[in-house]
């Protein structure tokens, strides 16, 4: 059975661009290696938050000396949506997406505390804006069930965070 082990560096108080980054860093980091659709996520994220050049390598350093940077731009809640949206999307595109790719979207989605009608929101705004920017044969391709098993594969992942984390998967907590 896989043991599912989240973020040692989840932030407790005022999420920032560099909390968020370094805890979805230190995610994809957990077995050592970073793969090119983990890059490709990473890379988009650091993007999404409107890092600075330098902070991605300062986090990834940070994380491999066992060190937690403090600091950084406050994100509100329209940049939270914004990013988790960002995030679905380009992991649903990826075509060789894996479950734990899904689980950088399914833990951003606990991260920024996205309540269950604001998902479902969300959803509905990629689904819109995939069919009215993306060629319709291409949308055939990834089909509806395709967008519909992603939001599943997401949920249940953000379902087993909560489970794992003591008092309902209350942020900050650690299990």
């Amino acid at each position: 059975m896989r043991r599912w082990v989240l973020s040692l560096t989840v932030p407790t108080d005022t999420l920032t661009d560099i909390s968020t980054f370094q805890g979805v860093v230190s995610i994809v980091l957990k077995d050592g290696q970073i793969t090119r659709e983990e890059k490709r996520l990473v890379i988009k994220l650091a993007s999404l938050l409107n890092l600075d050049a330098d902070s991605p390598k300062r986090v990834y350093d940070a994380i491999v000396a066992g060190e937690k940077l403090e600091g950084g731009v406050e994100i509100g809640r329209t940049k939270c949506l914004e990013v988790y949206a960002g995030m679905f999307q380009t992991a649903y595109l990826n075509a060789s997406i894996s479950e734990d790719e899904y689980l950088v979207v399914a833990y951003l989605r606990h991260l920024f505390d996205i309540t269950e009608e604001e998902n479902e929101l969300v959803m509905n705004d990629i689904h819109a804006e995939l069919e009215e920017h993306v060629e319709k044969n291409v949308i055939r391709s990834f089909g509806e069930k395709g967008f519909d098993q992603a939001k599943e594969v997401v949920d249940g992942l953000f379902n087993r965070i909560r489970s794992i984390l003591p008092e309902g998967g209350a942020k900050g907590d650690e299990g």
